[in-house]
């Protein structure tokens, strides 16, 4: 497979999101980065990589369904708003409180035990919630509307700040990736332990889907035509 930006990647594969995923390769806020850095950053030996990328994708096409929905990329920015808002904001939302929820629950039920971690995880995804619902209410009440409007140089600076707030949640999921081990309770943990870092692994994938699509669809599609 050739070097490319991990956006066209996804856009030629939509499938290979999940395989990112799984190697923690950052394809949304890194939509920018090539693919062989990206490899080497990530610590994995490039042939060996590319190898099962390549299998993935050719058995992800009976077994999974895309992730990014080809027909995306035709979209009007109003369309895309839409998409964003209705499919992304709205699971976030319910998955947000959720997990919020049962990890509260966790925290007293396993304190004892493991005390350090929960903590850690409480406070890495209270930041995680604050950033997310802070961000969701700029876009529909203050950015979304301007976007859908004829652009001028203050929604473009407004959607460049969006891109710096998806840096910034970038970086807390990964502090919240690495402080459960990708999201796998400890061997004593109970079903409810489980299901919140299911939960959570979920509610992370979902805004990884969204920030690509905002960082490499909407956003361009936007910048795009302001310049035209």
């Amino acid at each position: 497979m050739k070097d490319q930006k991990l956006s066209s990647l996804v856009k030629a594969y939509p499938f290979a999101t999940i395989f990112l995923n799984e190697k923690h390769i950052d394809y949304c806020c890194g939509g920018d980065h090539m693919l062989y850095e990206s490899i080497a950053e990530a610590g994995y030996e490039r042939s060996a990589f590319l190898t099962s990328l390549v299998a993935f994708l050719v058995d992800a096409q009976d077994t999974y369904k895309a992730t990014v929905d080809p027909s995306l990329y035709g979209l009007s920015v109003a369309s895309l708003i839409d998409h964003i808002e209705a499919t992304h904001h709205s699971a976030e939302r319910t998955l947000i409180a959720e997990v919020d929820d049962k990890l509260n629950t966790i925290l007293w039920a396993h304190y004892k035990n493991h005390k350090e971690e929960l903590l850690t995880v409480h406070s890495l995804f209270s930041d995680l919630r604050k950033e997310l619902l802070q961000h969701f209410v700029q876009e529909e009440e203050e950015v979304f509307p301007l976007l859908r409007e004829e652009a001028t140089p203050q929604a473009i600076l407004m959607v460049e700040s969006l891109e710096n707030d998806h840096e910034a949640a970038g970086d807390s999921i990964k502090s919240l990736q690495e402080a459960t081990r990708s999201f796998q309770a400890p061997a004593d943990g109970c079903p409810t332990y489980v299901a919140t870092y299911a939960l959570m692994k979920t509610l992370v994938e979902d805004i990884f889907l969204h920030i690509y699509k905002e960082n490499s669809i909407l956003f361009p599609k936007y910048k795009e035509g302001a310049i035209l």
